[in-house]
C-alpha cells in the first residue's frame, strides 16, 4: 500500500536527482572556459611538430624548441597542409625531399579521417542504399531502394515500401553461397551519394567474420575480407581515399586500430598506443609523406607521425590538458552529478559521473549545520534525514526541507478547518 509517507520518500529523492541534474549542469555553464590543445601538424621540411597558438587575438607559430616563424614561414615549412596557398603564392616548389611533387600528386595522397565515440555508441537504422559500383557515371546515383540485413537481407522500394522479392532473393543466394552467416551484427559504409567512388557495405556475419558486400552491373559481389580469422574485430569506419589504398579502418577487441587494404584486403596495424573505441577519439591528416594520427583522450593528445608507405613510427609527442575550472571545482562541491547527454555518445539516459569523495566534507558540514539548527529551534529530525543529507549534501537538504515544509503547511490547513 501507498502511503503518505512513502509518496513523500519519493518525492524527496525525486527532486534531488533534479537538483543534482540541473545545479552542476548551471555550475558547468557559469565557469565556462575555453580549453583545449593547440593545433600541431609535422612538418616534413624540418623535421619538427610546429604548433598555431591564439594569444591576444594573435596566432603564433612556434615549435616543439621554442622557435617562433611568421605565416610565411610556417606556410613554406608545412607545404603538405598549405599547398594550396603555396600554389597562389607561387611558391610551391618541384621538389620536395628529393621528390618530385604537383598538385595532382599531393591531392591523390591527401585524406581526412575523423573518429568520435558518436559513431560507435549510436543506434543505426537498418536501412541503407545500394549503389550501383560500376555505374559508368561520373557521380554516383541514389538507387530507388533500400535494404536491410538482419536474419536475411531484404530490398524495399523507397517509394511503396514493398519488398522486392526478386533483388532479394539474388542477393540473399550469393550471400549463403560465400558463406555469410545470418544475422549480420553489423553494417559499416557510407551511405552518401556525394561520394568519389562507392566500395558497398562491410558486414560482419554471425561467425564474426567481416564480408564487402557491393553490386557491380547490377549483380551482387560478395567477399570475405578473413579479417575475422585473424583478428576479433568489433567495428570497422570506412572512407574512400584517392588513391584507393585501403576501403577503411577496422578496431579489434585488443584495442588496436588497422586499415584494411584494397584488393587484397590485407591488414596493415597502426603502430599507436591502444584506442577506446567508446572514449577516444582519433584523427588522421594524411599527405604524401607522413600519416598525422591524432589521438584525444580524457587528459591527453597523442600524435603519432607514420611513414606513408612503411606506417613505421617517425615521431610522437604527448600534449595534456589543464583542468577546467569546473574540473577544478565540482569534486569539492558534488559527490556526483548527473547527465543525460554525451558527447560520447547519441543515446540520452540518466548517467552518473563525477564521482568524488572531497565532496563529502561540505556535505558532512552541512549535515552538521543542519543538526544544530533542528536543535537549536526544536524541530524534530530523524537520523535517516541526517544521514540523507550527509551524503548527498545540499541538494538533498534543499528538497528534504521543500517537501518537509509543503506537509507542514498542508497539516497546518486541514487544521484549522
Amino acid at each position: 500500500m501507498i502511503t503518505k509517507n512513502k509518496i513523500q520518500t519519493i518525492l524527496i529523492v525525486f527532486a534531488t536527482a533534479i537538483l543534482f541534474w540541473i545545479l552542476p549542469w548551471a555550475v558547468k555553464l557559469g565557469t565556462n572556459e575555453g580549453s583545449g590543445y593547440p593545433f600541431t601538424y609535422y612538418s616534413c621540411i624540418i623535421n619538427q611538430f610546429i604548433q598555431t597558438i591564439h594569444e591576444k587575438r594573435e596566432f603564433k607559430y612556434v615549435d616543439l624548441d621554442g622557435n617562433e616563424y611568421n605565416r610565411e614561414v610556417y606556410d613554406s615549412i608545412v607545404p603538405m597542409f598549405n599547398y594550396r596557398q603555396l600554389m597562389q603564392d607561387g611558391r610551391l616548389p618541384d621538389t620536395i625531399n628529393g621528390i618530385e611533387i604537383s598538385p595532382q600528386i599531393l591531392r591523390s595522397n591527401q585524406f581526412y579521417f575523423r573518429f568520435n565515440p558518436r559513431n560507435y555508441n549510436t543506434r543505426k537504422i537498418n536501412l541503407y542504399p545500394m549503389f550501383e559500383s560500376m555505374s559508368g557515371r561520373v557521380k554516383l546515383e541514389s538507387p530507388d531502394d533500400m535494404f536491410s540485413a538482419g536474419n536475411k537481407i531484404r530490398f524495399y522500394d523507397a517509394e511503396s515500401n514493398k519488398l522486392k522479392h526478386k533483388k532479394s532473393d539474388k542477393f540473399q543466394t550469393a550471400m549463403e553461397k560465400s558463406g555469410f552467416q545470418f544475422p549480420a551484427q553489423w553494417i559499416s559504409g557510407n551511405p552518401s551519394a556525394r561520394k568519389p567512388y562507392d566500395e558497398g557495405w562491410f558486414m560482419l556475419d554471425a561467425n564474426g567474420q567481416l564480408y564487402q558486400v557491393k553490386m557491380v552491373n547490377g549483380k551482387p559481389f560478395v567477399k570475405n575480407t578473413r579479417a575475422g580469422e585473424k583478428l576479433n574485430v568489433v567495428w570497422m569506419q570506412t572512407i574512400e581515399t584517392s588513391n584507393h589504398r585501403f576501403y577503411g579502418f577496422v578496431f579489434d577487441s585488443e584495442q588496436h586500430v588497422y586499415f584494411l587494404s584494397d584488393v587484397t584486403y590485407e591488414l596493415v596495424k597502426l603502430p599507436i598506443e591502444p584506442f577506446d573505441l567508446k572514449k577516444d577519439q582519433m584523427l588522421i591528416m594524411a599527405n604524401l609523406f607522413n600519416w598525422n594520427v591524432v589521438v584525444t583522450r580524457d587528459q591527453q593528445r597523442e600524435y603519432n607521425i607514420l611513414d606513408n608507405k612503411t606506417m613505421e613510427r617517425v615521431d610522437e609527442h604527448t600534449e595534456f590538458r589543464k583542468l577546467s575550472r569546473w574540473e577544478k571545482i565540482h569534486p569539492w562541491i558534488f559527490p556526483f552529478y548527473i547527465e543525460f547527454e554525451s558527447f560520447k555518445s547519441t543515446f540520452v539516459y540518466p548517467r552518473f559521473g563525477g564521482w568524488s569523495a572531497k565532496a563529502l566534507l561540505l556535505n558532512f558540514l552541512i549535515a552538521m549545520g543542519f543538526l544544530i539548527y533542528c536543535k537549536r529551534y526544536k524541530k524534530l529530525v530523524k537520523a535517516v534525514n541526517i544521514l540523507f543529507v550527509l551524503a548527498t549534501g545540499f541538494c538533498g537538504l534543499f528538497a528534504l526541507q521543500l517537501f518537509k515544509s509543503r506537509i507542514q503547511e498542508t497539516k497546518n490547513i486541514i487544521h484549522l478547518k
